[in-house]
């Protein structure tokens, strides 16, 4: 049977695109050093100004990529070490390498969306 699909508000929209759905909550926990996934819960408020929450969000998700980073070379250090698998350390520097090239090709698209705006005539 078909249900129901409820209307959805910008807001929620909005907050769902800005990473209530955060890559980082899937390393596991129990490492040692910097877990990726550690710090204050993020709950999503808006302060009236859209581009300053976009912007805030985005530097917070660039800190994720930071972080995703320093738990890769972590990993390899561990593997090096003989505490962990290779598996292990394959699927946090794939995870790493994701974040990376999402965040450029997300950055370089804002850039390239900027400069339109910008040049455009009035």
């Amino acid at each position: 049977m078909a249900e129901s699909i409820d209307p959805v508000s910008a807001e929620s929209r909005l907050a769902r695109l800005l990473g209530t759905d955060d890559l980082l909550a899937q390393v596991p926990a129990g490492t040692s050093g910097v877990n990726p996934a550690a710090g204050p819960a993020q709950s999503t408020q808006f302060s009236g100004n859209v581009f300053d929450d976009i912007l805030s969000q985005a530097i917070e998700a660039l800190n994720g990529v930071s972080r995703s980073e320093v738990y890769a070379n972590q990993m390899v250090n561990r593997y090096l070490r003989g505490e962990i698998e290779l598996h292990e350390v394959m699927a946090a520097q794939s995870k790493m390498s994701i974040m990376v090239q999402l965040a450029v090709t997300t950055i370089n698209t804002a850039v390239t969306t900027f400069k339109e705006i910008t040049q455009m005539q009035v």
